[in-house]
């Protein structure tokens, strides 16, 4: 076990890019078919607007999500060839990485904390059965975190008080790991312990001392 591990009693995992991997501009890509438009303006309309937020904190459904995003993009697409495009950004699932999980959760206490939504969550669901044969993320840690569930998401410092007070240990005894660098310092603001995850089979490896 690495030194990030000392006095660590939680580990709080980020999902996308930790456990399971993106496929961000596969979206864009395919978004930008449809509505027939450059790549940036599609980046620019759907990823920094605020509908997506509101959407991955819980505040406006699947359908009222895909009926503004189809008002931005002046199209008109149908639930499902929406979901369809939308969740092209879910790439895999590691077995061998949800094994991981399982082993670290005979040693700590394991959360997962995700910006995610509706339509992904039925997706990846779908996808942690056929790949481990479990019937949810749920049933690999302690206790899940999804933004669109708590109505809040990160880097928001609320959202990680929440996760903090239901949890009920000091922050400086959970160690959280995420890929984006915003979300780790954010993480780090409200007291956590936190390491910038860029290679997730590799560095579990090292921080957990796994094979």
């Amino acid at each position: 076990m690495s030194n990030h591990l000392q006095g660590i009693d939680a580990i709080i995992f980020d999902f996308g890019n930790v456990l399971i991997d993106l496929d961000y501009p596969r979206v864009i890509q395919r978004l930008s078919e449809v509505a027939k438009k450059n790549q940036a303006e599609i980046e620019e309309l759907v990823v920094t607007a605020p509908v997506l937020q509101k959407f991955e904190m819980g505040m406006i459904g699947p359908d009222e999500f895909r009926a503004r995003i189809n008002a931005l993009l002046g199209t008109r697409m149908g639930e499902r060839q929406f979901e369809d495009i939308w969740n092209s950004m879910l790439k895999s699932i590691s077995k061998q990485r949800m094994n991981k999980l399982l082993q670290i959760g005979k040693r700590f206490d394991t959360f997962i904390l995700s910006n995610t939504n509706m339509i992904h969550e039925i997706a990846y669901e779908e996808m942690i059965m056929e790949v481990t044969g479990r019937a949810s993320l749920r049933d690999f840690v302690k206790e899940v975190y999804y933004s669109h569930e708590i109505g809040m998401r990160k880097p928001n410092l609320n959202c990680y008080k929440f996760v903090i007070d239901d949890i009920g240990l000091y922050p400086s005894r959970m160690l959280f790991l995420d890929d984006r660098l915003d979300n780790v310092e954010a993480a780090r603001k409200a007291g956590l312990k936190a390491l910038q995850i860029f290679d997730p089979d590799v560095q579990l490896n090292e921080i957990f001392g796994l094979g």
